[in-house]
């Protein structure tokens, strides 16, 4: 606690922190920009509103870390990998960069430390409710915790959070679905244990990912979910593995109460798909549910509209850009909003469709990392300025990684030569970021 008191609606708050550079959310995007910026001499804040960093990667119980490379080159370097890295230490596996499969516990003690020896002041169970900004100008964020209200200040804030909520909250514009608003269907993962492994099918791309049983039961009429884009099950450790299954469909992202019964509809699918598991799969039979995702898996909301919106064009294009932060080469994703049969099954033809060859990537502009009607805010991660087909590509987490480091790198930047965002050298820049292992 600094002792100071912030004005705020008639009143006061009390200011908990003061430094350099607040990111807020602490997933892939935000442990990256926390790091790079700490990394680099500045006084950061960390602010997440559960009990750990990682989102998705901890939280979510997502299975895997995909796409980190072209096919040649080494995309998302850098922090992305160095905890590719660490955790794959921590498991005792050997790491792979395009499709590296994680476990949740060994992650979440591998981004405690490289926060924590970045020097990041991390503040866990702070939930942010609103902004103080004066024309743009945001002067702290306002969280609530154990403590009450209380104030962050700072002189840059970066929104990681996803949704874009502190974007939100600082009034910039963004837009969100398709033409009717309509959003991809979020996923609640679940943890498998007791799995045999070694009775596993052994032309499983997915150690017994479950796809070809599905697909008989669906063809039969007999599948117990009106599922027909399924991801499938990925192995963790001797006996255990996550699974990215199934969709629930009609959520709406932004709505808390259709988010709740999307959290709740998600633990009952989790029950339906162990019992397909143990009666289809084989290795399966004594496979116990161990968890359910703590954080669903929201793959759309929020697009900050930001000094450049990147475009599908762009993405077919290849194209690079003068202020480039960074490249990417993930296939556009973009899963159904529906439980339509022919809406699902176009993910896959979608992805096969839009697969660079190797070698192949698309540039990521600086300017899609800042926000319009904002000053000292920057955006990381899926809710970057972008079209909805370029968000299904970069939300994953590479994706998300490269643009959290490029905006903790930009953050430091401007705090150090006292200039605005916009006036960062991009040169410098980007020199940072190579020099850090970011794929120019």
């Amino acid at each position: 606690m600094t002792g100071s008191k912030i004005s705020y609606c008639g009143g006061s708050v009390p200011v908990l922190w003061e430094g350099d550079v607040v990111v807020c959310g602490g997933g892939a995007a935000g442990v990256a920009a926390a790091v790079s910026a700490a990394r680099a001499g500045r006084k950061v804040a960390l602010l997440e509103k559960s009990i750990c960093a990682g989102g998705m990667l901890t939280n979510g119980l997502l299975p895997s870390i995909i796409h980190m490379t072209d096919g040649v080159n080494m995309l998302s370097g850098g922090i992305c990998k160095e905890i590719v890295d660490a955790v794959s230490e921590k498991m005792v596996v050997k790491p792979l960069y395009n499709w590296h499969n994680i476990h949740p516990e060994p992650m979440k003690r591998v981004l405690d430390d490289i926060l924590l020896g970045a020097g990041v002041d991390v503040l866990y169970n702070m939930h942010v409710f609103d902004v103080i900004s004066h024309a743009g100008h945001l002067e702290a964020v306002l969280a609530s915790g154990v403590a009450g209200k209380q104030a962050i200040r700072g002189k840059i804030f970066i929104d990681a959070t996803g949704d874009g909520h502190i974007a939100m909250l600082a009034d910039a514009p963004w837009e969100m679905g398709d033409a009717n608003g309509h959003t991809m269907a979020p996923t609640l993962c679940t943890l498998f244990e007791r799995v045999d492994f070694e009775r596993r099918p052994p032309d499983y791309r997915y150690a017994g990912s479950g796809r070809k049983e599905w697909r008989e039961d669906t063809e039969k009429g007999v599948a117990p979910l009106p599922e027909h884009h399924f991801v499938g099950f990925f192995r963790n450790g001797p006996t255990s593995g996550n699974g990215n299954l199934g969709h629930i469909y009609g959520t709406n992202p932004l709505d808390p109460i259709s988010v709740s019964k999307a959290c709740i509809e998600g633990r009952q699918q989790s029950e339906i798909y162990l019992n397909f598991y143990r009666n289809r799969v084989s290795g399966f039979q004594q496979a116990t549910l161990a968890a359910t995702a703590s954080q669903l898996g929201v793959r759309e909301s929020r697009r900050i509209i930001g000094e450049y919106i990147m475009t599908h064009d762009d993405y077919v294009c290849r194209r690079r850009f003068t202020d480039d932060i960074g490249c990417f080469a993930y296939p556009i994703d973009i899963h159904a909003a529906g439980a339509n049969a022919s809406e699902q099954q176009n993910v896959e033809i979608q992805l096969a469709q839009t697969r660079f060859k190797d070698g192949e990537h698309y540039g990521i502009p600086y300017r899609a990392l800042l926000p319009k009607e904002t000053e000292n805010l920057l955006v990381a991660g899926r809710c970057i300025s972008c079209d909805r087909a370029v968000q299904s590509s970069i939300r994953v987490v590479p994706g998300c990684m490269i643009t959290g480091q490029a905006a903790g790198n930009a953050a430091a930047l401007a705090v150090e030569h006292q200039v605005e965002l916009r006036q960062v050298d991009i040169k410098q820049l980007q020199q940072m970021q190579r020099n850090q292992g970011i794929w120019l």
